[in-house]
């Protein structure tokens, strides 16, 4: 039984490296041995200096009732025989096989290095994971955008009921005009957050390597196929146009003071702001910072031991706080541009208080206004939360943003005017006469 037990022990203990060590085509470059000599050496140096030990209480004979604590540094020069089981006792400790436990008493400290422990799995408590605030932010970005494609449902259905006399570029508005009349700004603002957080988070996955799992960037792991990474660069140019939505909401309550600059410069300022954050991105990632400290603390003595190894963060305050400024500043050099270049711009825009500030200014009305009077067609005014049914010459009308019903009505006389000088797309649109 001895024999086999030496037998054992020589094959894994003194076989396995043995062996290692005799491959050379593991090792072709003759220099990479006096490398890792050395920083096998540092690090060997390093355990020491930590005062990494093993103990156990003795007696010097059987016929004494003293006991004595034996303690011996596991990288101790006097004992240089013993560093190979070293290395495998200190090779256990950072593959997470056994753990060091400093224990601080009355006279000393001692650094003792556990038993071999087997890994444990186990499910994390899902009431320990914060998921309200994502929870409620999914939910909102689902409303927007559901809303939004029920507007859009809506100004088509009103497209064809108008045999397609509507206005096609007030159809590019269906975001700034439709969100903001039928969503709200806090809604979009808290989408457009959404955004800006995700821009700024990277994304990180696990990663099995070298007998560990590790978590690596998304952006640098070795399997990813071609495929994978035009989408993950598909998605992150999607997420920066998504922070248009802030650009809308401030563009939107700045139109109070831009006015006639509003149409020119809000679409420069969109572009801008979707251009600048998808480059930003794509070039320069958000990188996330590893720390570790391992401290422990005794929630209740003798009960329970709460420890912490580090923090690992994944998102950037710095990078969200310039996307954000990458709004401001775009929608300011924006306007200043178009300030500069049209000093004294006329205000041609319709005014009328059936028109939302965003459709005010950025509706095209150039084909629609006869007489100094705005006609807005049914698909237009969907978007600006109008509901309307036309019956021969009346024109009923709800407006969604003040629950009121109005009706208009046309006299044939006009009617039959608009029909002789070919303005047959303002015979479906509703006469702005407020």
């Amino acid at each position: 039984a001895l024999s086999l037990s030496l037998t054992m022990c020589s094959t894994s203990l003194v076989g396995a490296p043995s062996q290692f060590l005799l491959n050379t085509t593991l090792l072709p470059d003759q220099t990479v041995i006096p490398k890792l000599q050395a920083f096998a050496q540092i690090a060997q140096q390093d355990v020491y200096q930590l005062g990494v030990e093993f103990f156990q209480f003795g007696k010097k004979n059987t016929t004494t009732s003293e006991v004595l604590l034996l303690r011996q540094n596991i990288f101790d020069p006097a004992v240089p025989e013993f560093f190979f089981l070293a290395w495998q006792l200190a090779t256990d400790w950072v593959t997470a096989g056994r753990e060091v436990i400093s224990i601080e008493g009355d006279i000393g400290i001692i650094n003792v290095i556990s038993p071999s422990s087997a890994a444990l799995s186990s499910l994390s408590n899902p009431l320990e994971i914060p998921l309200n605030v994502s929870g409620y932010i999914r939910y909102v970005c689902l409303y927007v955008t559901v809303v939004i494609i029920c507007v859009a449902i809506l100004a088509t259905i009103y497209l064809v009921l108008s045999r397609g006399y509507v206005e096609g570029l007030n159809f590019f508005e269906l975001n700034r005009v439709g969100g903001l009349v039928w969503v709200g700004r806090t809604f979009l603002f808290v989408r457009s957050v959404a955004a800006i957080s995700l821009l700024s988070t990277e994304v990180l996955a696990m990663e099995y390597g070298n007998n560990f799992w590790h978590f690596n960037s998304i952006a640098q792991l070795i399997g990813e196929s071609s495929t994978d990474k035009a989408i993950r660069l598909f998605k992150t140019v999607l997420a920066a146009g998504e922070m248009s939505w802030l650009g809308f909401v401030l563009s939107d309550m700045l139109m109070v003071f831009t006015q006639q600059y509003s149409p020119a410069y809000v679409f420069k300022c969109n572009f801008v702001v979707w251009g600048a954050s998808a480059i930003l991105s794509l070039a320069a990632p958000t990188a996330h910072t590893a720390t570790i400290n391992r401290q422990c603390e005794l929630a209740q003595v003798d009960f329970q031991l709460v420890c912490s190894s580090g923090v690992i963060e994944i998102g950037n305050v710095g990078r969200f706080s310039l996307l954000i400024g990458i709004v401001v500043i775009s929608i300011s050099l924006c306007y200043a541009y178009e300030r500069i270049r049209h000093p004294k711009a006329p205000n041609t825009q319709p005014n009328s208080f059936f028109l939302s500030t965003s459709a005010k200014y950025v509706f095209e009305p150039a084909r629609w206004i006869d007489r100094e009077v705005y006609h807005l067609d049914p698909s237009s005014a969907a978007l600006n939360g109008i509901l309307s049914f036309q019956s021969k010459n009346t024109h009923y009308i709800f407006d969604m943003k003040i629950w009121r019903l109005f009706i208009i009505e046309t006299p044939a006389a006009e009617r039959k005017r608009l029909e002789d000088a070919g303005e047959l797309h303002l015979l479906s649109a509703i006469p702005l006469t407020d």
